[in-house]
């Protein structure tokens, strides 16, 4: 991804490490027909390098970055940074409350 700015590398190897993995631990023809191209245009989108030195997906995995998103997995729960942060003070306050400490090792 030499093409890509140094501040979006990261997360756009991340991004399209992601992709590839899962269309890798998937049947990559049932995958193509899903979307409506044969299994050689999928291949073609993993593996050939476009004039960016990037591939398709290294490219997906870039404007994602680029444009403020990211890939994370269809299982994982996504919340924002508020509220983490939430939930940090909330159980930071919460464990040092004799009382919470109490009710939680009754």
């Amino acid at each position: 991804m030499s093409k890509v700015l140094p501040e979006l590398s990261e997360i756009a190897r991340n991004n399209a490490s992601l992709i590839l993995r899962h269309i890798n631990a998937s049947n990559q023809s049932k995958v193509a027909e899903q979307v409506g191209v044969d299994a050689s245009t999928l291949s073609r989108l993993k593996n050939d390098k476009k004039t960016s030195g990037l591939t398709e997906i290294e490219f997906i995995g870039a404007l994602l970055t680029s444009v403020g998103l990211k890939v994370v997995d269809a299982n994982d729960v996504y919340c924002s940074q508020e509220v983490a942060e939430a939930t940090r003070v909330y159980l930071a306050h919460a464990f040092t409350s004799p009382e919470y400490m109490r009710i939680l090792f009754k």
